[in-house]
């Protein structure tokens, strides 16, 4: 039990990484104000070594890596699109980035609970990613 949930952990903060650099690279370039986009940058520079961290340990437990759900990639994208389509402003890009990070804590918590055998680094990688999601929420708040 403890292997298979050490790898759904492993596997759902993979493609959390994934669509949270996803998303960040879909709005970095349409901020006007620096600050907003260097705290976009060292979230997603953050992001990124999580993700080395979490592909390393999935490679050393002999462990596939998991893509972002397709449905939810194009919603995603659709949505930042259409949204900063109506309103392209760096209150909506901090909103979008809220909004993201918040259902990112919510279904990180989630697997926390439902994989909970997981061995203790593949649960401290997910609380630091959860970590990282809170505090990208909190930097955001300042441009809403």
């Amino acid at each position: 039990m403890q292997t298979e949930d050490t790898e759904g952990i492993l596997q759902e903060c993979d493609a959390g990484v994934k669509t949270a650099v996803n998303c960040i690279d879909a709005v970095i370039d349409r901020t006007d104000n620096e600050a907003l986009r260097q705290a976009l940058q060292n979230s997603r520079t953050e992001h990124v070594k999580l993700g080395n961290e979490i592909a390393a340990m999935l490679d050393e437990h002999g462990y596939t890596g998991k893509d972002p759900n397709l449905i939810s990639k194009i919603m995603s994208k659709t949505k930042i699109n259409a949204e900063l389509m109506m309103q392209p402003t760096d209150a909506t890009v901090a909103e979008l980035m809220i909004d993201g990070c918040n259902m990112g804590v919510k279904k990180l918590s989630e697997y926390v609970n439902r994989f909970p055998t997981s061995t203790s680094p593949a649960i401290h990688t997910a609380e630091r990613l959860i970590k990282t999601e809170q505090e990208l929420m909190d930097a955001m708040r300042v441009y809403l």
